[in-house]
This record gives C-alpha cells, structure tokens and sequence, in this order.
C-alpha cells in the first residue's frame, strides 16, 4: 500500500497454528481492525452470491443444504480428496475474496481510519502476486501443537494431517515473512509475542510510541 496514513499487517501460517489468535489478540490489544479472509469465504458461499451459483455450477446441487446453503463440510469432502477440485474452488472464490478485502480497506481510509489493518489470511503468501501487504507476519508451530489444537476443535487426526499436508511445506513459511511468531508456548506468550510485533510494525513504519501503549488507533 502507498498510502502512508494505513497500513496492512498480513498475518498468516498453517492450519493450527495460531493466526487468528494473533489477529484477534492485536484487536483486543490495540483496536486493530480485522479483515478475516476466512469469513469472507463463508460469505461467498451464501445463497444470492456469483461464488454460490459458480461452485453449485461446478460442483453440483447436491452441496445444498435444507436451507438453501452450501454444506461446506460436503464441499471440503470433495476439494480435498477429488484431483483439480481445491484449484477450481481457489480460481471461483479467490479473486472475489480479494475484491472484498480491498473494498474494506478503502471503506476504512474513508472513514477516516489510521493506522494499521490486519489481515487474516491462510492463504496470503499464495495471493501475493495479486494483493501485498505493508508487512507480513507468518505464525509457526511444532506439528504435535497444532495436531492438538485441531482435535480441540473436534477435527479428526486423519482429517487434520490431511488439512495440513495440503498446505505449504512447514519449512516455506517463512520464506517471505518479515516476522516470524513462534507459537509452541502458552496464551501469554502469544501475547507478548503479540506486543512486540505491534511495537515493531509501529518502529519499522515510523509510528512508535511509548512501551505498552495500548488501544490506540494504530
């Protein structure tokens, strides 16, 4: 982004790991707004947007809910195991994601907003040729973390080793990352890693302020 007056803040890493309790965290903390992609996917899939009649087109009525939604636990069944099928879903709703991610940002510019946006996003080193943030901070963890974080969530063991071999290689994470946050630990030391990645974003952009600032407006 060019405008000096916003900046975007991508947080990113693999299922698991951490990133959207990083986002929220910097909300909490700081009034950060959040732009979570993964929202905006289930908003595409809704009945009444071009996304729905397009994966209904190339998946079929079958995904259809008894109130007119598209399951996703039917669509994921498919995309995940049906060769080619995750790379059509991506071609159908990504480009239509981004549109949205862009209009909030302009939507917060013209309200007035300054400071820093944060944008949640698994996927964010993958849309880079299309959409770069100001900054990019990807979130790690050991697998045996992650693996128990996703059971927490009811999600099968098999069901998240698959998941996670879908994703990028562990070790490419970081290739375009100008942080890293380590997310082995506890809560708090997500927090503090939270802290720090504010107080280094405002330095490295040119609006630090004082030590534990908190709920600026970026």
């Amino acid at each position: 982004m060019n405008d000096a007056s916003i900046r975007i803040l991508g947080i990113t890493g693999g299922i698991g790991a951490g990133k959207s309790r990083l986002a929220r965290l910097l909300e909490e903390l700081f009034d950060a707004p959040v732009i979570d992609a993964d929202q905006l996917g289930h908003s595409a899939l809704e009945p009444g947007s071009s996304v729905y009649e397009a994966v209904l087109a190339r998946f079929g009525d079958d995904l259809v809910g008894e109130r007119g939604e598209i399951v996703r636990s039917k669509l994921a069944a498919i995309v995940f195991n049906e060769e080619g099928a995750l790379t059509d879903l991506e071609r159908i709703v990504h480009p239509w994601i981004l549109d949205r991610v862009q209009a909030r940002v302009a939507a917060l510019k013209a309200s007035g907003y300054v400071g820093i946006i944060v944008f949640d996003a698994a996927l964010l080193l993958d849309w880079l040729p299309l959409f770069r943030p100001d900054g990019i901070a990807v979130v790690v963890a050991r697998r045996e973390f992650r693996l128990a974080r996703l059971a927490g969530r009811g999600m099968s063991s098999n069901e998240a080793e698959r998941r996670m071999d879908h994703q990028r290689a562990d070790e490419t994470w970081g290739s375009a990352a100008d942080w890293v946050i380590e997310n082995s630990g506890s809560l708090e030391d997500l927090e503090r890693s939270a802290r720090r990645l504010w107080q280094d974003a405002k330095k490295r952009w040119g609006w630090e302020r004082s030590e534990g600032e908190e709920r600026t407006d970026g």
